[in-house]
């Protein structure tokens, strides 16, 4: 690129056109404009830029004076610019700041904080009593096959008892696409009951065993006040060597005390479950009439809130057990019904659905 030599007059006066017009070039700029200027005035092929460049052409003797000139120009637009890009970087903060403040007399936003559904905090309430009786927890799968379900537990195919189960089949894979949905050949249900797990306990732990099992189940059942397809229960299991029915009646005893207060009144009557011998019912007096009689109990005075027995020895065998050694006993319960016996709610669905003027009002749970 060839340089126009000038005079050392001409180039200071060149010089100090500068020094005058970049202020007023600055004026109202904006940051589009202020880039604009900076690459006109200090860019390579700049205004300024080439101004020093015709500075080897000047005669030496004044040579001094022009260069000393020609820096202090270059620090004053240099600074110019700068100054008025820190203003416009000022106004925009000032803007943002403006735009973001926070009013803190304004009233704050309230934040609606969860809570436990009360079918997981009646559970909850239930583990916490049961770990002072030394239970843990074990828990199983959801998706079972016929021996875990059913025959483990003494109710082989032709038991009359498997129609005490409203069974949920997996369909064979396939069956359902070609139009012929039938149930799986391996066998695999949806549970119906939390037993299985005592086998899966039984195989897994060595005794003495002390354990919980909550968890859901399914059955083929119509939905209705007292009836749902899904449900909760908790079961217990106790295998030892000097294990008895008195040893269940004490704790079951305590526990429904603990759950509904010291003068809670119990009985056991006799009861059937295949995998229980022999087996109970275990009723609690009634909580809403106190025992007089009304429709909750249907004027019995009483109310049934779990199912228990002695394990029967063909369960102890499927669990890998001796029963020549070992005896145990076990009990189950519906979650769902004990939650509706807790807060005195009287419909099952009001527990599965989804209704937040229903669950917000079980709000010690959270």
């Amino acid at each position: 690129m060839t340089i126009e030599p000038m005079t050392a007059g001409d180039l200071r006066l060149a010089l100090e056109r500068v020094r005058t017009s970049v202020h007023e070039r600055l004026e109202g700029a904006d940051t589009a404009k202020l880039e604009a200027l900076r690459l006109d005035l200090l860019g390579r092929s700049g205004e300024l830029t080439l101004l020093l460049r015709r500075l080897g052409a000047v005669d030496a003797a004044e040579r001094p004076a022009i260069g000393q000139l020609a820096n202090e120009v270059r620090r004053e637009v240099e600074a110019a610019i700068a100054e008025r890009a820190q203003e416009l970087q000022s106004g925009d903060l000032e803007r943002r700041l403006a735009r973001e403040r926070i009013d803190m007399t304004a009233p704050g936003v309230l934040v609606r904080v969860g809570h436990l559904h009360p079918t997981m905090t009646v559970e909850r309430e239930l583990r916490e009593i049961l770990h002072a009786f030394g239970f843990e927890v074990f828990e199983g799968p959801e998706i079972e096959d016929d021996w875990w379900n059913f025959e483990a537990l003494n109710i082989p195919p032709d038991h009359p008892a498997r129609d005490l189960w409203d069974t949920l089949y997996v369909a064979e894979p396939g069956s359902w696409e070609a139009g012929e949905p039938r149930p799986a050949e391996d066998g695999t249900i949806l549970r119906t009951h939390t037993s299985p797990v005592q086998i899966r306990a039984m195989r897994t732990l060595a005794p003495p065993i002390r354990v919980i099992m909550p968890g859901r189940c399914f059955r083929y059942e119509a939905v209705d006040a007292s009836h749902n397809f899904e449900f909760f229960q908790v079961e217990g299991l106790v295998v030892d060597r000097d294990t008895s029915l008195a040893d269940l009646k004490g704790m079951l005893e305590e526990f429904a005390r603990a759950l509904y207060g010291e003068g809670t009144k119990t009985r056991f009557r006799p009861g059937y479950y295949p995998f229980t011998e022999p087996s109970v019912a275990f009723d609690i007096g009634c909580l809403v009439c106190g025992g007089s009689g009304c429709a909750a109990c249907k004027r019995s005075g009483w109310m049934t809130i779990l199912g228990a027995g002695m394990v029967h020895p063909a369960v102890l065998r499927n669990g890998g057990l001796d029963p020549d050694e070992y005896q145990g006993y076990a009990w189950g319960m519906g979650l769902d019904r004990i939650t509706l016996l807790r807060y005195g709610i009287a419909d099952l669905r009001l527990l599965m659905g989804a209704d937040l003027r229903f669950v917000s009002q079980f709000s010690e749970g959270r």
